[in-house]
């Protein structure tokens, strides 16, 4: 009972935001669209680029973005109460198990996690036998660093431990104790961390492809609000290519939007630029979003054989835009 009433709770507060959001569109003559983030952080800088851009009022389209729960997320989208949420990953899951969802959008080709050591840690090999802190079991966090570790000739399952060490900054406390000796940040804490005396010890911007920070929306959406949501998918498409042309810009809205410091906005930025395929903005070829697949849900829901890439990803408007565009390589 207590869990259906927290659920009410949930959904009756983006329905309050969801009507007062449509009167102020309605005013300003533009077409809502309500994105779901889990938090504010520096991983979405392309959709605050394009907030702060006017990219997305070039479209007709009035972005509202929600900070939701990732445990509710998915029901909110699937109950329609938002049009686009920043959840790839657990959309996909959600649609392996029938759920009516498709990944539509990735901002980023690669990873921009930053993997950070303590002070003492040098190198990514001094982490043998050491403990790495992830957010929680099966994360965004322990499988970056899982990736750095197996870059560097580290088998992720056995040299190293992982301890869940929850946020950023209680990781960051957990690291001056000496519980932790490493952790995956986002590029902004990353280089904040790097200012206070911490190791940088791999950016995985300089790895193999990773689909990263994806977008996903409902079948409903893409079949009824087609033009919408196609609207939307320009509009990032554009900010992705504005981050690529129009650094000096991008720094400074980083600046304006996240409140860092210059060096700090403008490393960060740098790492995000890297991670975008400027011969693909926005997708993901075939074989990264299998391997991608492989790992975040074959293996951790012990399915017999991997769901096909088609059943979780629509890259359909994205290559119509692209087309329109005239960028990218339509793959």
């Amino acid at each position: 009972m207590a869990r259906r009433q927290f659920f009410d709770i949930i959904f009756l507060s983006l329905i309050i935001i969801s009507s007062f959001l449509s009167a102020r569109s309605e005013v300003l003559g533009a077409e809502r669209v309500r994105v779901a983030l889990s938090t504010k952080d520096f991983g979405y800088l392309p959709l605050f680029v394009g907030i702060r851009g006017g990219l997305f009022r070039e479209e007709g389209l009035d972005i509202q973005w929600i900070q939701v729960n990732t445990n509710v997320v998915i029901t909110a989208l699937i109950g329609g109460e938002i049009d686009v949420a920043a959840s790839a990953g657990s959309a996909m899951r959600a649609a392996t198990r029938g759920a009516a969802l498709k990944a539509i959008f990735f901002p980023y080709n690669k990873s921009t996690f930053v993997l950070i050591g303590s002070p003492d840690i040098k190198k990514v090999q001094d982490l043998k036998g050491k403990v790495i802190g992830i957010t929680s079991p099966g994360s965004s966090t322990e499988l970056a660093a899982s990736m750095v570790l197996q870059h560097y000739g580290l088998n992720p399952k056995r040299d190293v431990t992982y301890f869940s060490a929850g946020g950023a900054e209680t990781s960051v406390l957990a690291m001056q104790q000496g519980i932790i000796q490493a952790r995956a940040f986002n590029p902004d804490a990353a280089f904040l961390l790097k200012k206070r005396g911490f190791t940088e010890l791999a950016s995985l911007a300089d790895m193999g492809p990773w689909p990263w920070a994806g977008y996903a929306t409902t079948d409903a959406k893409l079949l009824q609000e087609r033009d919408k949501i196609k609207r939307w998918t320009r509009a990032m498409l554009k900010s992705l290519l504005f981050m690529l042309h129009k650094k000096e810009e991008t720094i400074r809205i980083a600046i304006e939007e996240f409140g860092h410091p210059r060096d700090v906005a403008e490393g960060a930025a740098g790492v995000s630029i890297k991670a975008i395929d400027p011969r693909n903005p926005g997708g993901a070829d075939d074989e990264s979003l299998r391997k991608n697949i492989e790992l975040t849900i074959t293996l951790p829901l012990k399915l017999k054989e991997p769901p096909p890439v088609a059943r979780l990803v629509d890259f359909s408007l994205l290559r119509e835009v692209q087309r329109d565009l005239g960028v990218g390589g339509q793959r």
